[in-house]
């Protein structure tokens, strides 16, 4: 949030009240404040190394170690960074393994 005029090569900036209040909502909401498992278990595999991606931690390497490298080159997936096109409560902060996407349709 510090240099988003450099945000991975785009140019993110924002107004100064708006980046406060996504700031301030990161902070709150970060796996060192959440008592969510995934949460909990995200940190814990990063131990102290400092991991912006939450594709580059251990722990997501190793939960989707057996996805085949189609799925996420896949048009509805497109990256590994789309968590919402297989888990579709991400945005409630959640990763249920009942709520996953049947990922055949994207092989």
């Amino acid at each position: 949030m510090s240099d988003l005029k450099n945000h991975f090569g785009d140019d993110a900036s924002l107004e100064e009240e708006d980046r406060k209040n996504i700031l301030y909502f990161l902070l709150e909401n970060s796996a060192e404040n959440s008592t969510k498992e995934v949460s909990v278990k995200v940190l814990n595999s990063i131990e102290n190394k400092d991991i912006i991606a939450i594709t580059q931690t251990p722990f997501w390497k190793n939960e989707h170690k057996n996805i085949k490298k189609e799925v996420f080159e896949h048009p509805q997936v497109k990256s590994k960074a789309n968590c919402k096109a297989c888990h579709s409560d991400i945005e409630k902060g959640l990763i249920e393994d009942e709520k996953i996407k049947d990922i055949s349709s994207f092989m």
